[in-house]
């Protein structure tokens, strides 16, 4: 075992590093080869620091409240930053959010008695993505006025995908050839429950937890398996439920976008994915330049609010659109609700475009203010950046 010193380490580092030398220096005196004296240092440093970890993480809990204070305080002149640039466009994501929410609740109480009497997939399916993406809509405005755009982009991409499935659904479910796409995509969960639980069966001893039952195993495999008998071995994959639309034999999610002619927007697909993963590019994406410093941001920030709010308004109205065309007793005051989410959507995006660049502009001139000035814009970047 060989101990090797780096230059740039604290008191704590160089005293560590020294009482190791030492320890190996005496264990050589006693006798021992100098191998073992390095060994023995070793192990007899690890067990100090596991006497003293308890202690550290003790002072930790004690001055955590003087921490957590301090860094409320840095929260607080954020938030206030984040309101005055950022506030109005977010108010109106959230009332818009609202109010597609009340439509589809009006929707659904509107059509689901008849619907639960004739089983209607149809209804089923498209009643529960649209509201998943109101949830998700308000995850995304959660998520902006908290200063992190980037997880915003992460749950845009949910958001899209919901979209896009709504839109295949409605499109080829009214369709002679596919009137059993909603049932093929309704009755998948079998499918995903099947797998998900061999998958837990094969880690749950390395988890520590019970194994679950070989009857309810072998009941989820049958279940499957009929599924597959009734649709097909294709039915098994990920959008199995989607085979056979315009000859698709094993479809994935960009087949599907290009079904419905939302293919254009695979960039912003692929750009969210990378704050989904933890590849290459997203690091780099998680790097930003301020003034003549790169920061690795750790925290919330104050610009890059447009493109995950226009685009969260843009999939959630195609969600709320399909939802309520889907039938063919559309009611007026739905399709009033549409226009006027119209107006309200162009609004709201125009207004998150505007405060991008006036942010941008800010960030551009902040390096010419004085310091009490610069310190009431960018003193949270201390807080929450390295």
């Amino acid at each position: 075992m060989r101990l090797l010193r780096r230059g740039g380490r604290d008191d704590f580092d160089h005293d560590t590093f020294t009482m190791l030398v030492e320890g190996t220096r005496r264990f050589t005196k006693a006798g021992l080869a100098e191998d073992e004296a390095t060994e023995a240092s070793a192990k007899a440093w690890i067990q100090a620091m596991d006497r003293t970890a308890p202690v550290v993480a003790a002072d930790i809990r004690r001055t955590a409240p003087r921490m957590l204070r301090r860094r409320r305080r840095g929260h607080k002149l954020f938030q206030r930053a984040l309101q005055a640039y950022w506030g109005r466009p977010l108010d109106l994501y959230l009332a818009i959010c609202v109010a597609v929410h009340e439509a589809g609740e009006r929707f659904d109480k509107r059509l689901a008695r008849e619907a639960e009497e004739r089983q209607d997939f149809h209804f089923e399916v498209l009643t529960g993505l649209h509201a998943r993406a109101c949830r998700t809509a308000f995850e995304v405005h959660h998520a902006l006025a908290g200063g992190f755009p980037m997880a915003a982009l992460a749950r845009c991409r949910t958001l899209h995908e919901i979209a896009v499935i709504m839109r295949v659904l409605s499109e080829f479910g009214e369709t002679d050839d596919h009137a059993d796409l909603a049932e093929r995509f309704y009755l998948h969960e079998a499918v995903l429950t099947a797998k998900d639980a061999r998958t837990y069966q094969l880690h749950c001893a390395e988890l520590g937890t019970d194994p679950l039952p070989a009857e309810e195993i072998a009941q989820l495999d049958q279940s499957r398996q009929e599924l597959l008998d009734r649709f097909g071995t294709e039915y098994k994959e990920s959008y199995g439920w989607a085979t056979g639309l315009n000859g698709l034999r094993r479809p994935n999610f960009a087949e599907l976008e290009k079904l419905v002619n939302v293919a254009h927007l695979r960039g912003h697909y692929s750009w969210a994915s990378h704050e989904i993963h933890a590849d290459a590019r997203g690091s780099l994406l998680n790097v930003f330049e301020q003034g003549q410093t790169l920061y690795k941001q750790t925290g919330p920030m104050l610009f890059g609010f447009a493109e995950p709010a226009v685009w969260a308004l843009a999939s959630l109205e195609l969600c709320v659109r399909t939802l309520l065309h889907s039938t063919d007793e559309v009611s007026p005051i739905e399709l009033l609700g549409c226009k006027a989410l119209e107006h309200l959507i162009a609004d709201g995006s125009q207004l998150f475009e505007d405060a991008e660049t006036f942010v941008e502009k800010m960030e551009q001139q902040v390096h010419r203010w004085t310091p009490w000035r610069r310190h009431l814009w960018v003193g949270w970047r201390l807080i929450f950046s390295k």
